[in-house]
């Protein structure tokens, strides 16, 4: 259910205020004439032998003061605003009274008529009726002495009087129009007041909104203008200040904070820190830093977009801070589950290697063509071996290259071969295009893992019928080796990400093509090694193409 009896209690409130303000301000009209009409009766009684009648005199005054006991007694709150005009004609009635009664001595007494006249022409009447009012009620004032008097009335003795009517007439006028320019006026404060309370409260729920918005997103925020002072900060970012501030003070500034680089130990220089690179108008995307101390120490991505004013100067950033403390903790558990993986592969690979090796030996006792099988497994063991190694040089930033005069020619040969019985159980068709005697100077183990890796994948990602081209040339830019395949491809906005650690396309998770993703980042680092580049092009549905470039010495 909703509760609506407090907006009816404020409603009755405000209603009942505003019917003591109207009672307040019929009774003080009133009252103003009453105060003045019985200074003129105390004027006239002491006069009393000049008065034409005391008791008419008194009966208008009368009238008066019963007229303020009706306003200080009605329920105006319950009588419609168009009655009250009632009151001052009962007003030029009580005033008609008193001047036919005051003679020659007091006729100023007509003069109270404006208390009346003023009141209406301050009312919602309009003008014209105001006005036809004035004129009507002043000249009875005037016109009802003489004509209640004994003896002839003549035009002289209407038109002598007339100053009277044409001055309340004025004076109605006046006020009329004075109180409808006040009133528009007024009107337009209380719609430009209505409209400036409109626009506060809906500011106030859009700032509520906002700070709602921010408070719930996981990532902190924090704006400042273009003199550094903070605009806003939502809680998640108060909540990552807190955790740089060093210990027992709540509230460092900016060099005060502990904040340190990738190794979370080597602190930042304070002018080198991410937030004041941004204040000072510097655009940063995905700054890395580590902030507190101890098990609570926090890795954030910070990020910075500039504000600008109408003439593009600067007026302030917007900071973002993305915790990647789980993310980075998860890439380095991989790194060390890697590296234990590879270091419990040596031994076995070790033992494989040397019974081959012993099998090998026996070459005359073996059966026809046992010899061959053997050399294959050697091989590939071989190959394992270093992929084994080269996890391992990866993880410990040690892999290297021995480039020496090579047989290029020969070595993809090699590796056609080894592919070959894959690509032929699979139904794709493996092309070996490259020369049969090609020298260049390379690694040729590194350069026969990159090409194995590349292969590899390019049988492992075709479909059946689909074909897979090696070829080969020396040119002026170096040694180029390309493996163009007719498979499922890579979407163009996950190319950049083919050479990234343990990243397999969308296409691929969805298949049940088994993989880690490191052939690629292997076979990067090989190339890179030798000084070369890598490229890939590729569109789903048609192929891939991947692209080695080698640089060779100069003659």
């Amino acid at each position: 259910m909703t509760d609506t009896g407090r907006p009816r209690e404020r409603e009755d409130h405000r209603g009942a205020r505003r019917s003591r303000h109207r009672r307040r301000r019929i009774v003080l009209s009133e009252l103003a004439l009453t105060i003045t009409f019985t200074l003129a009766v105390g004027l006239g009684l002491a006069q009393r032998g000049a008065l034409d009648s005391t008791a008419v005199f008194l009966a208008g005054w009368a009238l008066n003061l019963v007229v303020l006991a009706l306003c200080c007694t009605l329920p105006w709150s319950r009588i419609s605003s168009r009655w009250v005009i009632l009151v001052p004609l009962a007003d030029f009635v009580a005033i008609g009274l008193a001047r036919a009664a005051a003679g020659d001595a007091l006729s100023g007494v007509g003069l109270l008529a404006a208390f009346p006249v003023v009141w209406i022409a301050a009312s919602r009447v309009r003008t014209a009726a105001t006005v036809a009012i004035t004129v009507v009620a002043a000249l009875a004032i005037i016109w009802f002495p003489l004509v209640a008097q004994p003896g002839p009335v003549t035009v002289d003795t209407l038109i002598d009087p007339i100053l009277l009517p044409i001055m309340l007439t004025g004076l109605a006028w006046f006020v009329s129009e004075l109180t409808k320019a006040d009133r528009r006026r007024q009107e337009a404060l209380s719609a430009s007041q209505a409209a400036l309370r409109e626009s506060v409260e809906a500011g106030r729920a859009r700032e509520r909104l906002l700070g709602t918005v921010l408070d719930t997103v996981s990532v902190g925020v924090l704006a400042v203008d273009a003199h550094g002072d903070d605009i806003l900060m939502n809680a998640r970012q108060r909540e990552g200040h807190a955790a740089a501030a060093p210990p027992g003070n709540d509230d460092p500034n900016e060099a005060e904070l502990l904040i340190f680089g990738e190794d979370r130990v080597t602190p930042i220089p304070p002018e080198r820190r991410p937030v004041l690179r941004a204040i000072g108008g510097e655009d940063l995307d995905g700054e890395q830093v580590w902030v507190g101390t101890g098990r609570s120490q926090r890795a954030l991505s910070i990020s910075s977009r500039s504000m600008h004013d109408d003439d593009g100067g600067f007026a302030g950033t917007v900071v973002s801070f993305n915790d990647v403390t789980a993310l980075l903790q998860a890439l380095h558990a991989k790194d060390d589950f890697l590296s234990n993986v590879s270091h419990e592969f040596r031994t076995p690979l070790t033992s494989i290697l040397g019974y081959l090796e012993l099998s090998l030996e026996r070459g005359e006792s073996l059966p026809d063509g046992v010899a061959g099988f053997l050399q294959v497994a050697r091989r590939n063991a071989l190959r394992l071996e270093r992929l084994v190694e080269d996890l391992l040089a990866i993880n410990a930033g040690t892999f290297e290259v021995h480039p020496v005069p090579t047989d290029v020619g020969r070595i993809l040969t090699e590796a056609a071969s080894s592919s070959l019985l894959r690509a032929t159980r699979a139904g794709i068709r493996l092309e070996n295009r490259a020369p049969a005697g090609l020298p260049a100077v390379a690694d040729p183990l590194r350069l026969a893992q990159a090409v194995d890796n590349l292969l590899s994948n390019a049988v492992k990602y075709n479909r059946r019928g689909g074909s897979i081209t090696l070829d080969a040339a020396l040119g002026g830019d170096g040694l180029t080796v390309r493996v163009e395949d007719t498979g499922i491809g890579i979407e163009a906005e996950e190319l950049h990400q083919v050479f990234d650690r343990f990243f397999r396309s969308s296409s691929v998770r969805s298949s049940t093509v088994q993989g880690v993703g490191l052939g690629l980042l292997i076979t990067k680092s090989i190339v890179s090694e030798h000084g070369g580049s890598i490229t890939v092009t590729s569109e789903p549905g048609v192929g891939t193409c991947f692209s080695m470039l080698l640089p060779q010495p100069t003659r």
